[in-house]
């Protein structure tokens, strides 16, 4: 009898242990998580957040979606962001942060200099100089009333002009906010937190605002999202002009790079698409530039392995068909544009290789055949628009004619599925 009940006080705690231990795991990986709200319960005080994708190593399941909860104790802050200093009054707190070394030297040099990033109202308490770490320049800032691009600081008896740059350059605004704030729209979050009692409890929220496509969109058209790199940008707004007064025509925040990103953030890339209006009706993807992107040795003009495998390749883009699949959209698999002439820069692709990953992607295809193929490949190849394109290794389109035609095989492969 002793022996039974010390066995089973032994399975007691252990399995306390796993499912603290499992608490534990999943909080690490929330805890300081980025991502977007959806599902807001105000009465229980949760919603969910969709984050890039965590794949099961056993099983292989992927989960994108968690619920978290906040409480009176938690704090909510919103994030907008700008290009100047409007509706800043100062003197304020004001975190100049500094790129580098080189660039934090000229920070307290004490001459007038132009900053990439100033943070107004974030989590420094005072005005203290370079920090330690030389990550944040605390200072106490006055924006300049007739010119919002330009403030200043007192720095040993002297004022320094402080300029935000033209290009890249931008002004975070954090505002104290509430728990209501996230009940309307759509909202971008880094949470921070804890498990407690099987919940996990947001200490701190930041938020800034999304766009919101059923206020912009017309809801007597279809929906469409693009997943791809690069070269969907560069085609972006021929593409969306094509198709005007046909679709509404979306793409992906940022950058899809290689096949391994789509596979984890093709989730968060959907959004909550079973909501009214967030649905999509036609997806076109594509990743294949940055999987082929190899090592390039100058001594023995020798290359190395591709950034993803042929193998790993193949096996991502299932993962993505198979997320991409859920929406009930009609799918269309866009063909990787060619690699002109080799390069032996910092992003090294080999021509050719584009055409060995087409090969790989159609064998994937193939096993579903209702999806539909967009081969932009062949016409970058064949058409003579692009036969200087051809001569150079640039790999982008920046063009507005070749743009343009890319965007019109794009808006021709959206209406074909459309008609079907």
């Amino acid at each position: 009898m002793k022996l039974l009940l010390s066995f089973l006080l032994t399975f007691i705690l252990l399995s306390s242990c796993t499912s603290k231990n499992s608490e534990n795991e999943v909080g690490a990986e929330l805890n300081g998580v980025k991502g977007k709200i959806f599902r807001v319960k105000p009465g229980e005080k949760s919603f969910e957040i969709l984050k890039e994708t965590v794949f099961d190593p056993k099983t292989n399941e992927g989960r994108s979606r968690f619920k978290v909860y906040w409480d009176d104790k938690t704090q909510f802050k919103v994030l907008t962001e700008q290009k100047d200093f409007k509706g800043i009054k100062g003197p304020v707190l004001a975190d100049l942060n500094p790129v580098n070394a080189r660039h934090a030297k000229a920070m307290t040099s004490g001459k007038d200099f132009y900053a990439k990033i100033i943070t107004f109202g974030g989590n420094i308490k005072k005005a203290q100089g370079l920090s330690k770490n030389a990550k944040h320049f605390t200072v106490m800032f006055t924006p300049n009333p007739n010119n919002p691009s330009k403030g200043s600081f007192e720095m040993d008896g002297k004022t320094i002009n402080v300029g935000i740059r033209t290009s890249g350059g931008k002004v975070q605004v954090y505002k104290n906010s509430g728990s209501k704030t996230i009940s309307k729209g759509l909202w971008n979050t880094q949470i921070k937190g804890a498990w407690q009692g099987g919940k996990f409890i947001c200490t701190s929220l930041t938020i800034s605002s999304l766009p919101d496509p059923r206020i912009s969109d017309d809801p007597k058209l279809p929906r469409v999202l693009v997943i791809g790199d690069s070269i969907s940008m560069n085609y972006h707004e021929a593409a969306k002009t094509a198709l005007s007064g046909t679709a509404n025509y979306h793409r992906i925040e940022g950058n899809g790079g290689p096949s391994d990103r789509g596979a984890n953030n093709v989730e968060l890339w959907l959004g909550d698409y079973k909501e009214k209006g967030l649905h999509w009706d036609v997806i076109q993807f594509n990743h294949g530039l940055h999987d082929l992107k190899q090592a390039y040795n100058s001594q023995d003009n020798s290359w190395g392995t591709h950034q993803v495998s042929i193998a790993d390749y193949k096996k991502n883009l299932r993962t993505e068909i198979e997320f991409l699949k859920k929406t009930g959209a009609k799918l269309i698999w866009c063909t990787t544009t060619p690699v002109p002439n080799s390069s032996h820069g910092k992003y090294a692709r080999r021509k050719g290789e584009a055409a060995v990953f087409n090969k790989a992607a159609l064998e994937v295809i193939k096993d579903y055949p209702e999806i539909q193929i967009n081969d932009i490949h062949s016409l970058i190849s064949k058409a003579t628009e692009f036969e200087k394109w051809r001569q150079e290794s640039e790999v982008h389109f920046y063009s507005k004619e070749l743009q343009g035609m890319i965007g019109q095989a794009v808006a021709d492969a959206v209406k074909k599925a459309l008609s079907k």
